[in-house]
Formats: structure tokens, sequence, C-alpha cells
């Protein structure tokens, strides 16, 4: 039996002391360093990456919050311009229906106010502007039409950071053809 103590326990299958327990503890600190100096000999420009993860972040938060309030306002005004070109489309068609030009104003602006309603972005005060609608009497031989505007202004204060103002107005307009089996006379 001679040789180095353990050494039959390796060729018996027979696992032999810990890398630990022999007094080895691995590569030295000065080695590592030079293993890091050669992979950086190799790759130019690498460094250690520790913390490129928090510089990428501080680059990227500011990107994802402005791609967020894009996408906040974009769907802010498809919606708004939604609500008033249907609020004027049924304020058109109230108002085809009127018999007088007064009362057109009229069935117009409650057509419009009910579409919209407390629950829509639009403000307090939404303009509605009644036009074409004819003098008394019967339609000229073509027919008629009877056009609505309305406007109204939405707050965008929350997406002042894109560079939108405060407020921001939006117009709708919508024409209807008259009915020409109505009596739009006094006397009927």
């Amino acid at each position: 039996m001679g040789g180095v103590a353990g050494s039959g326990l390796a060729e018996r299958g027979v696992a032999g002391p810990e890398p630990a327990e022999r007094g080895v503890a691995g590569p030295e600190p000065a080695e590592r360093g030079r293993d890091r100096a050669r992979v950086s000999r190799r790759l130019p420009g690498v460094q250690d990456g520790r913390g490129s993860i928090s510089v990428e972040m501080v680059v990227l938060a500011p990107a994802l919050a402005l791609l967020l309030l894009l996408l906040g306002a974009g769907a802010r005004v498809v919606e708004v311009q939604g609500h008033i070109d249907g609020a004027a489309r049924d304020a058109a068609r109230a108002a085809s229906l009127a018999r007088s030009a007064a009362a057109a104003g009229q069935l117009a602006r409650e057509a419009a106010l009910a579409d919209l309603g407390p629950s829509s972005w639009c403000g307090q005060h939404p303009v509605v502007q009644v036009s074409g609608y004819p003098a008394a009497g019967p339609l000229p031989a073509g027919g008629g039409d009877v056009s609505v505007t309305l406007s109204c202004e939405v707050n965008m204060s929350p997406f002042a950071a894109l560079g939108l103002g405060a407020h921001m107005r939006f117009t709708g307009q919508a024409v209807a053809p008259l009915d020409p089996f109505m009596c739009r006379d006094v006397t009927c």
C-alpha cells in the first residue's frame, strides 16, 4: 500500500475527500482577475455587466410612460369624436322631423344633450347649430336637407406632457333629409 492517501478510494469508486477538505479553495483572486482581463482583451468594450439593467430602465421608463400617454390621448380623441358624431347624427334626425325652424333647433339640442349625457367627456355646454331648415310651406322640388353642427370642449389636461392644451374643441357635423310628407306650415 503506498502512494497518496485516498487514491485507493478513487480506484474503488468511492469518493475521496472534498476539495476544501484537502486544502484546495479554488482559483486565487489574482487568477480570477487575470481571467477577467483575458475576457475583456478578447471582447473590446466589454466590461463588468453589473448595473446595466438599472441604466436600461432609466432610459426605457420615460419612453414607456410617454407611449402610454400617447395611447391614452389617442383613445380619448377617438372616443370623444365618436360620441360627438353620433350625437350630431341623432340631432340632425330630430331636427328633420320638426314642424318649424325654432322647433328644429330645440329638438336638435335635446337630442344632442340626451346622447352626450353626464358621462360624456364633453363639457357642460355643447354648442348646437341647425342650418338648412326651409321656411314655412312645401319643400323645394329636389327635397331638402337639414344640417346640424355640434361642438364642445373636452378636458385634455392629463395629456399636457404630450404638448396638448388643457382643453380641446371637437366638432361633429351631420346632415339628414327632410321628410317630404311632414307638414311644415302653421295651418296644418
